[in-house]
């Protein structure tokens, strides 16, 4: 189905009367069609008519303005891709992209998926994808294109049948760096030989003056996952041992470049992550390459600070292991620099705070220790790199595939986190929620109302009235024993309580996402259940489904509208929008396109925008003074009126 505006009574009546038609048309057919076969399958007929009377339930206009409305998108085989990420596009487009897709026959084909479409029109298209962004982080930039950082280099090997380990190049040459390729040769003493799984450059060697002003060498280092030439036991090698690199020439050679190995062996291999980053170009519909990270990334977060940078953080890097280094991206100069020393789990929640820090909540996507010193909640001070723990949330060992939100207005500081697991593949999940106020002198978790059952991967989107969807998710890690559950509630931040609205059509876990669109609807897709059966045999699956959510705004009649306003609107400025019926306007929010993945949107938020009367159908608008709280962007701008109903939404940017 393309995808309607409001559907509302009063706003639409002509076509409520058609829709009441064509279900009192459908009436003599079902019954016709249950007359025909009653008499053979009586289970059948009343499962049919069951069925019926529910669609017809769910869609009568009292339903809808109560609970609102799921429908469909219809989506061509060919265009269905796995909806691992998602971002919504300042033309109203939403980019999905795969990569590999959790797929390795496609990582090892070659085959990387990314789809454009435009859930107004139901256009759509493929776009050629250079790399596997699978598993990357991804961020809208102040420009409105995005920034995909990270990706897949490898996947993981749960029974490998080659030794593997990390090996660490060092290089003594203070006169150059190394440029060695991919298939690189070490050879440990004992003989075996090891493969490098990429091609690297080693820094070279610095000189120092020591405190007794002696000279020190500090050796360039590099870090690669290395593989055994040889299959089997034979290529073990149980500890740290000094490796010659092949082919270099001269006896000199291997004592200025070497290679330091970690014991190899045959336990479980990680998934490996890329240094590689692009940006998506609105205007041309196409990736473009730029500098790569300077560490690799599989599962990282991206945030960005008041001032447009991209901090990027935590990930696997290309052997396996937490990348410790964070980095910051520079829109203008599209270069990487190196940033402060922190360990996170993967996919860390940390949000953007008034007063420039970042906090994090401890929702995480999974690998990283379990150690409380890595997953307890706080604020990181990245120009200082002090961490100030705020311990205390409730059940703080199920954190892992938690959600986490900053609760609309922005202004109030105020976080909340949803459900979550234990750590890894464990059987705990919570129905807890734990509420944050950021901006008090002592800032403390509070039990916030609980989730209808305990859930993993809750998908959380904001809302233009305040309130907060929530939807999806699964008892269960990815989905095991058919745990997913399609229940849908909206949090109300004024009253700190859920009321249930209209069950989702289909049940989402890992790998789903939610975005909230420009005329107030709400997309999902995703999600990738670790098997295809409640008994857990059978293999893996993906929903490929597209789903759109209409809340009960949408069925409260008449919507208001913001007829003009200025494209770009500055910090602490003035602006003078037309809005029908300006009389009726509540207020006004400033909402910034949605980018998930893996339950993880650090950088959604809602923005209280003050407002006053001002001549005839015009509001006079003043935007917020702090960039901690308005970061350079591309936001919608919605006008709510007393009623809770949304207008569409006017893309503004804000730089």
């Amino acid at each position: 189905m393309s995808m309607p505006d409001a559907p509302a009574s009063r706003a639409e009546p002509n076509r409520r009367r058609k829709r009441s038609f064509r279900r009192l048309l459908s009436i003599p057919v079902v019954a016709v069609a249950a007359a025909g076969v009653l008499a053979v399958n009586v289970p059948t007929v009343g499962a049919a008519v069951a069925s019926w009377y529910h669609h017809y339930e769910i869609t009568r206009p009292a339903y809808e303005a109560k609970y609102g409305l799921w429908a469909k998108l219809d989506i061509p085989q060919k265009f269905r891709v796995n909806g691992i990420h998602a971002t919504l596009l300042h033309n109203g487009d939403v980019l999905i992209m795969a990569g590999s897709g959790n797929n390795q026959a496609f990582f090892n084909a070659g085959t990387f998926k990314t789809l454009l479409l435009n859930p107004v029109t139901m256009q759509m298209r493929l776009i050629h994808t250079p790399w596997d962004l699978f598993c990357a982080g991804h961020i809208e930039l102040p420009d409105g294109n995005i920034l995909i950082a990270g990706g897949t280099a490898r996947y993981e090997d749960l029974k490998p049948t080659h030794a593997g380990g990390s090996m660490t190049v060092v290089n003594r040459d203070t006169g150059q760096a190394w440029r060695l390729p991919k298939g690189t040769i070490f050879t440990a003493p004992g003989g075996a030989q090891f493969a490098s799984a990429f091609a690297m450059r080693i820094p070279r060697a610095r000189t120092v003056v020591g405190a007794a002003g002696q000279l020190m060498v500090i050796p360039g280092q590099q870090n690669v996952w290395v593989d055994a030439v040889r299959k089997g036991r034979g290529s073990l090698v149980p500890s740290i041992k000094r490796y010659h690199v092949q082919g270099l020439l001269g006896p000199q050679a291997n004592r200025l470049l070497y290679g330091i190995g970690s014991p190899m062996t045959l336990s479980k291999q990680n998934f490996l992550g890329t240094n590689d980053a692009y940006i998506f170009d609105v205007k041309t519909s196409s990736y473009v390459e730029v500098n790569s990270m300077n560490y690799a990334r599989w599962y990282p977060t991206l945030a960005e600070m008041g001032n447009g940078m991209i901090m990027a953080m935590s990930g696997l890097n290309n052997v396996g292991q937490i990348t410790m280094n964070s980095e910051m991206f520079n829109p203008a100069t599209k270069k990487w620099t190196v940033g402060p020393v922190r360990g996170f789990p993967t996919y860390p929640a940390t949000f953007l705070t008034g007063n420039g820090q970042l906090f994090f909540t401890g929702s995480n996507a999974g690998y990283g220790p379990s150690t409380p010193a890595w997953r307890t909640p706080g604020f990181w001070n990245v120009r200082t790199n002090k961490f100030r723990a705020v311990p205390g949330i409730p059940s703080p060992q199920n954190l892992e595939t938690s959600a986490s939100v900053l609760l609309p207005p922005a202004q109030k500081q105020k976080i909340m986190v949803l459900g979550g697991g234990g750590v890894g593949q464990s059987q705990t999940s919570t129905a807890r929620t734990a509420l944050i106020d950021m901006a008090a002198p002592n800032p403390h978790w509070v039990r916030g109302p609980n989730l209808a059952q305990p859930t993993r991967y809750p998908i959380t989107v904001l809302l233009p009235d305040d309130q907060v969807l929530v939807t999806g998710g699964s008892r269960y890690y990815r989905g095991m024993h058919g745990s997913d559950n399609r229940d849908t509630r909206l949090y109300n931040t004024a009253t700190n309580s859920f009321s249930w609205v209209a069950n989702s059509i289909t049940g989402r876990d890992y790998h789903s996402g939610g975005i909230l669109l420009p005329n107030g609807s709400v997309l999902t897709l995703g999600g990738n259940s670790l098997f295809g059966n409640k008994q857990d045999t059978a293999p893996q699956t993906f929903n490929q489904e597209i789903d759109v959510y209409f809340p009960p705004y949408m069925f409260h009649g008449p919507r208001p509208r913001v007829v003009s306003a200025a494209g770009v609107m500055k910090l602490r400025h003035s602006y003078i929008i037309k809005v029908t019926p300006a009389s009726s306007i509540q207020y006004l929010r400033l909402m910034r396109p949605d980018n998930p993945t893996h339950v993880t949107d650090v950088n959604q938020r809602s923005i209280a925008v003050k407002f006053a009367q001002a001549g005839p159908g015009e509001l006079k608008i003043t935007l917020p003074a702090n960039p901690n709280l308005v970061p350079p962007s591309y936001y919608m701008l919605f006008a709510v009126n007393h009623q809770g109903v949304p207008s569409k939404a006017y893309w503004v940017r804000v730089p």
